[in-house]
């Protein structure tokens, strides 16, 4: 079985090599909106054809534009307020803005954009003066300790570094000097992209803000292992690097790579079995899924690109069928009724929609009847997630199951959350495996110490002072359960059950997109327990707070 899943993964090799591997070679061009106080949007046109219209801190591209010379003007109720002529080259990544100058009259600025490989895992930031402000020092801090400082940065220029992912501390300071202009804030800068950092508005008035431009240098592997039954985890290598190794129903990625071709090699027990030279090219996010044909014959190697575009609300649901199984209706359920249902899904295919996020229960059917396959398996996509369901395996042989993917679709945010463990138990133990959790990262709580082999939730809440006009914590003596306390309200209860050590988990996810408007989360474990005659046991909490 080994051999053919080799053999599959020669085929994902030249596949991912012919994914998008001809670029047009048109000029790409961003647009920024850096002018406050305008009594509406602008509309923007180029060579007397309108392209879009935007408002202040708005931003629309990257447009693919033919090379050439662009006569710019943006116009304010019909009326044109700006123009200018802007030469865009073949192959070349531009960013245009209308902001204030120094002095404080609008103007617009072309920059170039920098889209030559990274020195992998790290960022690219560049920082543009375009504010109605003077010549200013820019200062990145992280632990406490200075990592850079920009001097001298006037307006329109722009100063540039790789650094190394991260969450960095940005400041202003008027040139020269240790008077602070603006700052800190807080910007976490990604693996593999590039961001432009435009302080734009007037720096002594309210209108003073940041604008970043995210651009990605970089190409996104993931790879799903949907075949049963190998003799050990295979290993994976680029070159004499070894990448990771894996098994059946893990995933592994994102890889983050620079454009290019790569020599990769799959090794099992150390020994080469497959040797190949994909290309992948800057913004490529796709996904790998080896795994068994319909009938479960024959090992089948399937490459999905992955959608991560934009979303305007709600979450992007993909369910991809990869299983020994014939063609399936795919029913999804939302408070008890049907949502929606995919129909005729077969082996090798995919099929994508944008969902409210939500709870929702998944059904497999036979293609065109009523005879559930398999489920009600929950499903859970987030907003501004992109949520992949992967089945897998043999849905009759014993092998069968879901492998989630998730993708985050919203932008970078600033900052990280703090987790810290409060209140008081009476039953298992909560922890988190670090007490800095990232936007758009993934993060575990553990529950330690409960009866094995029992049923018990984790509850998510708001607050852990009200929760339905009573004080918390609560005390559940009354009830039955001594030295026990309600210590969160309940917006959400996620069921799980403990292994035969008493021990628990639930990985949770806090999406990008919810920066600067979550809430202070907090996070309690209750299981069954025969301790007291309430027959149910509570952790102490954790509580999630934005920094």
């Amino acid at each position: 079985m080994f051999h053919r899943f080799a053999a599959a993964l020669v085929v994902a090799s030249f596949s991912l090599a012919s994914i998008d591997g001809a670029r047009a070679q048109d000029a790409t061009l961003t647009v920024l909106h850096g002018v406050p106080g305008l009594s509406a949007p602008v509309e923007v046109f180029a060579n007397g054809g309108r392209l879009f219209a935007f408002d202040f801190g708005d931003q629309e591209g990257p447009l693919a534009l033919p090379a050439g010379s662009y006569a710019i003007d943006i116009q304010l109720n019909g009326a044109s307020i700006l123009n200018a002529n802007v030469p865009l080259s073949a192959g070349v990544d531009y960013s245009a803005i209308a902001h204030l100058d120094a002095a404080g009259s609008p103007t617009i600025s072309l920059f170039t954009n920098d889209s030559s490989n990274l020195t992998l895992p790290s960022s690219r930031l560049t920082v543009r003066h375009t504010a109605q402000a003077p010549a200013v020092d820019v200062v990145l801090s992280q632990g406490g300790s200075q990592v850079a400082r920009f001097a001298n940065l006037s307006n329109p220029n722009e100063v540039a570094a790789d650094v190394a992912p991260g969450t960095y501390s940005a400041e202003l300071f008027v040139a020269g000097t240790s008077t602070r202009a603006f700052g800190p804030v807080d910007v976490r800068l990604e693996d593999g992209y590039a961001y432009a950092v435009y302080a734009v508005g007037d720096v002594s008035g309210p209108s003073f803000r940041l604008l970043i431009q995210r651009s990605d240098l970089a190409a996104r592997v993931t790879v799903v292992h949907g075949i049963p039954g190998l003799p050990a985890p295979v290993d994976v290598f680029a070159g004499n690097t070894r990448l990771f190794s894996f098994d059946f129903g893990e995933i592994q990625g994102p890889l983050v790579l620079n454009p290019g071709a790569y020599a990769l090699s799959v090794r099992l027990q150390g020994q080469t079995v497959l040797s190949a030279n994909p290309t992948v090219a800057a913004g490529d996010d796709v996904s790998i899924v080896a795994h068994l044909d319909a009938t479960g014959a024959n090992n089948v190697l399937s490459v999905f690109p992955n959608d991560v575009s934009e979303l305007s609300s709600g979450a992007r649901l993909s369910v991809r069928h990869t299983a020994a199984a014939p063609a399936v209706d795919v029913g999804l359920d939302a408070g008890g009724s049907r949502f929606a249902t995919l129909s005729n899904l077969s082996n090798g295919q995919s099929t994508t929609a944008e969902v409210p996020s939500g709870i929702y229960e998944a059904n497999l059917f036979a293609a065109g009847t009523s005879n559930r396959a398999f489920g009600p398996a929950v499903l859970k996509p987030a907003s501004d997630v992109h949520y992949l369901v992967y089945a897998i395996g043999d849905l009759t042989g014993g092998s069968f199951q879901l492998a989630i993917q998730t993708i985050d679709l919203g932008f970078a945010a600033p900052g990280d959350l703090t987790a810290t463990v409060l209140g008081t138990g009476c039953g298992p133990a909560i922890a988190v495996a670090s007490s800095q959790v990232e936007f758009g990262a993934p993060f575990t709580l553990t529950a330690s110490g409960a009866d094995a082999d029992v049923m018990g939730v984790l509850n998510v809440g708001d607050s852990d002072s009200m929760f339905g006009g009573q004080s918390l914590p609560a005390s559940l003596t009354a009830l039955g359960a001594p030295g026990c306390f309600l210590s969160t309200n309940v917006l959400a209860v996620h069921p799980l059950m403990t292994d035969g050590n008493g021990d628990a988990e639930a990985s949770l996810f806090i999406p990008n997109s919810t920066f600067g408007s979550l809430p202070d989360l907090y996070f309690q474990f209750a299981t069954l327990s025969n301790a007291n005659a309430l027959g149910v046991v509570t952790s102490d909490y954790v509580e999630l707070r934005q920094n």
